[in-house]
């Protein structure tokens, strides 16, 4: 399933959306970082309630995610009004110990009924309240990707490529190239051929299966290598 740092969820309201940005970030602790800043954008003319929250990133072999709430990030404010047209900026503090492997989060800005003198602001026609899913990264320093194909298995559906990330930092996988062989065949497969793969992100010391179409030729015999630009 493709990853999308931007989710919308449906509720009942009318109203034009608010902003996020950006939608993904890296807190270098090598540069002594160790707070991020991300931008509410309000550009519609009345005022917007939104909560935000971090959350622990845990990515399962089928792409979806765990998102526990982490202790190790802290967000202010973490409820606010922003003033139509305006905008307002939510600081993000690291407050764990350096970690061995880059550390993956999700922060979540999600926006929350109006509420004037304790009641839900009312308004006619339907309502959409939005939700947006950034990318948060906190690296220690001198990380690195490393890719390897562990598994190759042919279903009557398709091809199941099984990827592990063994390195300490995630890899979008951009501009992939698979290469599979068995003795003196060999098949190079480039993003055309990849749909299912193309364009994933795979977590530091992440398990993926990615589905991808079918290939007469390969059985579970057959080993890979994966390169991405």
């Amino acid at each position: 399933m493709t990853q999308k740092l931007l989710i919308f969820t449906l509720i009942f309201i009318f109203c034009s959306g608010f902003s996020l940005t950006p939608m993904s970030h890296v807190i270098e602790l090598k540069n002594n970082e160790k707070q991020a800043q991300f931008l509410l954008d309000n550009p519609t003319s009345e005022p917007m309630a939104v909560e935000v929250s971090l959350r622990d990133r845990i990515q399962k072999e089928d792409g979806s995610e765990e998102t526990p709430v982490t202790k190790d990030l802290t967000a202010y404010p973490p409820q606010l009004i922003v003033p139509p047209k305006e905008k307002r900026a939510i600081r993000v503090q690291w407050r764990g110990e350096k970690p061995k492997l880059e550390k993956s989060y999700r922060l979540i800005a999600e926006q929350l009924p109006l509420q004037v003198d304790g009641k839900v602001k009312k308004g006619s026609g339907i309502k959409m309240l939005l939700k947006y899913v950034a990318a948060l990264y906190v690296d220690p320093g001198e990380t690195s990707s490393k890719l390897e194909v562990i598994k190759i298995e042919p279903t009557d559906k398709d091809l199941q490529i099984t990827v592990i990330n063994k390195g300490s930092r995630h890899q979008l996988l951009k501009d992939p190239v698979l290469v599979l062989s068995h003795k003196d065949e060999k098949i190079k497969l480039s993003e055309n051929d990849l749909k299912g793969l193309a364009g994933e992100n795979l977590l530091a010391g992440a398990t993926r299966i990615f589905k991808i179409p079918s290939q007469t030729k390969v059985n579970s015999k057959f080993q890979g290598v994966l390169k991405v630009d």
